[in-house]
């Protein structure tokens, strides 16, 4: 028998466990950074399989890491990345209940395989959709030890064997002024809200002077409170996005300008926060990619090359160790990312064979790098090329 024959044997005797685990916290969605019920969940189920866990791993409360399998002699080691944060008034829409499922899936049955050598971990990696828990743990070098990290993630309709990320940077401004009537004595005033329109209004006229690939979102989070007073307060979040950081950096500084600016003609003053950590590129690997690729096609599963993208914190990750972001479809009709359609799929018993899929397709290619030094050589050599 095979080793992946093996490796499906161990998803089938697991299966059930990683369909329920994603029904539980698909039913019970938790925001970024508190997703305690869900964490206890994937760290019970890698208890009851026995592996050895850690728990608040990287000091994030809702973090783990689990030691799946170790090996006498490994040609590699891999970390299986888990999500399951929601989103604010929707969520998992974004199929985060589904994904982490599909690594513990894929991760109980490697911890039942013998003569496997390859050193594999699973890590439970949570607010993924406000500050980047995968940034943390960048921060500590987490994954300079790994030689592959892997996840699959969740798409409406599209499959692709990974994902082009830009990397990010958000703020939130807050300008300050002088109340005052805005009908008996408005000279009295300084307008925030001026102040953040005006600099809303200077980004507008920069997006003709940058880069293709960037991204600049604005939003005004609070303009004031009634029509007849000067608003003292305004507070508005501005979003950056390119593909390489080196250059989002330069925007930023331009972005800056533009708040400094409308803060001088309107006489009021600011104050900058970061909103989450910096998100960095997808640094992408070709040799890898092209092995899931091979995977797609042997499974019989159709699959399209990434076109859009959004910002991810497995971009950081992908500065460390060669990294893979897959999306998997879960059916053939489109909806929007972030929507309620989505978390009502991961709930729907549809879910399951995308879920088998998923775990499948992860065991496929780790088994497949096992085997094969010249691929292994090639997706290490890609990356240290990349990150040079």
């Amino acid at each position: 028998m095979s080793l992946i024959d093996v490796f499906k044997q161990g998803i089938q005797a697991h299966c059930s466990d990683a369909f329920a685990l994603n029904y539980q916290i698909a039913n019970d969605p938790e925001l970024s950074g508190e997703e305690f019920r869900a964490c206890a969940a994937h760290v019970a189920l890698c208890h009851a399989s026995g592996m050895e866990i850690i728990e608040q791993f990287a000091d994030q409360l809702t973090a783990y890491k689990a030691v799946v399998c170790r090996s006498v002699a490994p040609v590699m080691k891999v970390a299986l990345l888990a999500e399951y944060d929601a989103l604010p008034g929707i969520g998992h829409g974004c199929g985060h209940s589904a994904s982490g499922a599909i690594s513990f899936l894929a991760a109980a049955a490697f911890h039942v395989m013998k003569n496997l050598p390859v050193d594999i971990d699973l890590i439970g990696t949570p607010d993924e959709e406000l500050h980047g828990g995968k940034v943390a743990m960048c921060r500590r070098y987490i994954f300079t030890e790994y030689d592959l990290a892997v996840m699959v993630h969740m798409s409406p309709n599209q499959t692709t064997a990974n994902s082009h990320f830009l990397a990010l940077s958000d703020y939130r401004i807050q300008f300050h002024g002088q109340t005052a009537h805005a009908a008996s004595d408005p000279w009295h005033g300084r307008n925030a809200l001026n102040g953040a329109t005006l600099a809303m209004h200077a980004i507008d006229m920069l997006r003709q002077h940058v880069q293709p690939d960037s991204r600049i979102g604005t939003y005004i989070v609070n303009g004031g409170a009634a029509s007849n007073i000067i608003p003292d307060y305004a507070e508005l979040e501005c979003c950056i996005r390119h593909t390489e950081r080196a250059y989002l950096n330069i925007i930023v500084d331009k972005i800056m300008n533009c708040f400094k600016g409308a803060a001088i003609a309107t006489e009021t003053t600011y104050d900058v926060r970061q909103v989450g950590y910096e998100f960095d590129n997808m640094v992408w690997n070709e040799a890898a990619t092209e092995a899931v690729r091979t995977i797609l096609r042997d499974m019989h599963i159709p699959f399209t090359e990434p076109a859009g993208c959004g910002s991810s914190d497995i971009g950081n990750v992908s500065h460390q160790c060669p990294a893979l972001h897959l999306h998997l479809a879960m059916g053939d009709t489109f909806y929007p990312d972030h929507s309620v359609q989505i978390a009502n799929m991961v709930k729907n018993k549809k879910i399951e064979p995308v879920i088998l899929q998923g775990a499948e397709i992860i065991g496929r290619l780790v088994i497949n790098m096992a085997g094969d030094a010249v691929l292994r050589k090639a997706v290490k050599e890609e990356f240290r090329g990349q990150s040079q």
